[in-house]
């Protein structure tokens, strides 16, 4: 039932189903953020003299700065919890799934996924439940696409070394 390819590894979903697009502004913030505007000007090409690695590092501090100032002037609530949060058993470009049987069939969802990167990355999506307990990614922004189609290369390297490591 599942049309797309999957390969282990693990990643903590924070999850609840999404009634009437209650979730919508908190993706969209997601969205409108350095990194969207980052990726425009790159494609226009004003950053190709640019050090990619100093242009990553100073989005990330442009980040804290603002996440500092939102704090000082109270501007910052965290988000409320989910319902439910899991770990995946498997991953993939398309979708995830996971080791227990914990979603609705044709439900939509909205999730937080929290990417174990060293900058720690929380990435959010929409998915759609087409099995009990696997999933398929509706809705991501540009940004955070990047950022995990990233992770499931990262973790597709990895899975073919120890492959490759256990035949030897």
């Amino acid at each position: 039932m599942v049309d797309f390819r999957l390969i282990s590894s693990r990643v903590e979903i924070e999850f609840e189903p999404d009634m009437d697009g209650a979730h919508e502004s908190e993706f969209n913030q997601s969205r409108s953020n350095i990194d969207e505007w980052l990726s425009i000007e790159m494609a226009r090409g004003e950053g190709e003299n640019s050090d990619p690695l100093t242009i990553k590092l100073l989005v990330e501090l442009y980040k804290k700065v603002e996440e500092l100032s939102n704090i000082i002037k109270n501007q910052h609530t965290p988000p409320k919890s989910l319902k439910f949060c899991l770990d995946t058993s498997k991953i993939g470009y398309e979708g995830f799934e996971f080791d227990k049987d914990c979603l609705e069939i044709g439900t939509s969802y909205f999730a937080r996924v929290n990417l174990p990167l060293f900058i720690k990355r929380e990435v959010m999506v929409y998915f759609k439940a087409i099995t009990p307990n696997c999933a398929k990614i509706l809705k991501i922004s540009r940004g955070n696409e990047r950022e995990w189609n990233a992770f499931v290369a990262e973790s597709e390297r990895l899975e073919i070394r120890k492959v490759k490591n256990s035949e030897q």
